[in-house]
């Protein structure tokens, strides 16, 4: 069987009607929906946008010692796996990320790789007759790293069709007519909207945003608490600006999926609808996403067509971005190898309800808490008050800015936060959230169920034991290692 892997950075869960979000345009999302499997507890594992990439591209979770970065000479990749088995796979992306200069080598075992410039840090456009406006009038001096975004756009863009996740679905479709005879082939789509810089054309965002606005422009939405950086009136314009994007990134994503119904391939293909994480959008008083990650950024959409299986179904069971590559394999023929830390997701579309193969997910950040969630409790475990903040061992392949290295073994460098007294305050400390009755992640259990607290801690320790987490990390963690 072929399989389609999507990825939309920065999707938030909760802006489709399919998670049952009652406002936003979303009507292709809702439509996949409707007939496919609609999972409920899908999280994230590594995050950022690279770690999670590395977590889609081995089956493996690897965020408490490794960090961002490319992939290294020893990892065995889903493309690598299916090339072995003699299957036919592409890549196309505008994710600045996959090739830029803090680039991953994401790509490097597909059999095909497209890659659409422009996004982002993307150095693409040095026109010295273009008098380039900066539009994001509101940025604070540290975002103005995304000024060749606007700049592309502005010598690039003239039609909608012209804008960047439109250029990557309409590259998919090309793809699809002139490959569409190869057989159990892998296409992955990585779309960097609806990430930041959020800069629709205006009509998307006036579905949101009816008043006549005249004020600052924030397609990079000032990291940190809404109350310091934004007014009421500003904060709705950011909101717009995001849903926006998104109705955006759903058009063209019906257009490539209208391309699969006509070319008859959605009864031999299956479709994987995913996100990397989410972000804060004035949740919790704050905007930008390097703070908590809290449900808003860490519970992902999924949303998975087969054509045999699965169809208006809900699967409950927990599941994970590592869990594709098996899944992928399991739709190809090819043996699923041992050692990876995913599981085959096609048991749950062939039985809705059965058990579940986790307990729980973990997930975090390299340098910062990690969280562990069974469904109804979500653990964010803060360092040990006597310990730095997760400072951690890491492969020395893992690349930060040079002021992050601490001593070296000569194999080993130990690495800290670039900013240890940020860390080391609020983002650091424990919590305790029971989501049934606290969905928005209100309300702090840590003091009041210390019999919940504990246990899971301890089910974080189970798990991080077995994805052979390094033992120097349960202490700073204040967990068992043994």
């Amino acid at each position: 069987m072929n399989t389609v892997l999507i990825v939309c950075d920065t999707w938030r869960r909760d802006h489709s009607g399919a998670y049952g979000n009652p406002w936003i345009r979303t009507p292709h999302i809702d439509a996949l929906a409707a007939k496919s499997a609609v999972f409920e507890n899908a999280y994230l594992a590594s995050y950022p946008t690279l770690p999670c990439r590395r977590d889609i591209a081995t089956g493996r979770i690897e965020f408490p010692w490794r960090g961002w970065g490319g992939l290294d000479q020893d990892d065995v990749t889903l493309a690598a796996r299916l090339a072995q088995a003699g299957k036919v796979s592409a890549f196309i992306t505008d994710v600045y990320h996959h090739w830029g200069r803090d680039a991953g080598n994401y790509w490097r075992d597909f059999s095909g790789f497209e890659l659409i410039r422009g996004v982002e840090r993307d150095g693409y456009r040095t026109d010295a007759d273009v008098q380039f406006e900066h539009r994001a009038l509101g940025y604070p001096p540290h975002n103005r790293r995304d000024e060749p975004h606007f700049r592309n756009a502005q010598v690039c863009r003239r039609n909608e069709e012209d804008w960047f996740s439109p250029q990557v679905f309409t590259a998919a479709e090309r793809w699809l007519q002139h490959n569409a005879g190869h057989e159990d082939f892998f296409l992955m789509i990585d779309s960097f909207d609806p990430h930041e810089p959020w800069d629709p054309p205006r009509y998307y965002t006036n579905l949101y945003d009816e008043a006549a606005y005249s004020g600052r422009e924030f397609p990079v939405a000032p990291y940190g608490p809404v109350a310091e950086n934004l007014t009421a009136e500003e904060l709705r314009h950011v909101q717009a600006l995001y849903a926006g994007e998104i109705t955006m990134v759903d058009r063209w994503l019906g257009r490539f999926l209208e391309q699969l119904e006509i070319m008859g391939l959605m009864d031999s293909t299956m479709v994987i609808l995913t996100s990397d994480h989410g972000t804060h959008n004035g949740d919790h008083g704050r905007t930008g996403k390097n703070w908590v990650l809290m449900e808003e950024i860490s519970h992902i959409p999924l949303i998975v067509w087969h054509p045999q299986l699965g169809h208006g179904t809900r699967p409950r069971q927990l599941v994970q971005p590592v869990d594709f590559l098996p899944t992928v394999l399991e739709a190809a023929g090819v043996p699923i190898p041992e050692g990876l830390h995913g599981r085959s997701i096609l048991p749950y579309l062939r039985d809705p309800e059965m058990r579940a193969a986790r307990q729980a997910v973990v997930f975090g950040e390299f340098r910062f808490n990690a969280y562990c969630c069974d469904g109804e409790y979500v653990l964010s475990q803060g360092v040990a008050p006597d310990n730095p903040p997760l400072y951690s061992y890491t492969p020395i392949l893992c690349k930060w800015s040079s002021d992050d290295w601490g001593p070296y073994d000569g194999r080993r460098r130990l690495v800290g936060p670039r900013n240890a007294a940020t860390a080391a305050g609020e983002r650091t400390a424990t919590r305790l959230y029971h989501l049934p009755s606290d969905p928005r992640q209100e309300h702090n259990l840590r003091q009041e169920q210390p019999d919940q607290l504990a246990r899971m801690q301890a089910l974080l320790a189970r798990e991080f034991r077995a994805l052979d987490v390094p033992t120097e990390l349960f202490p700073r963690l204040g967990l068992e290692d043994a």
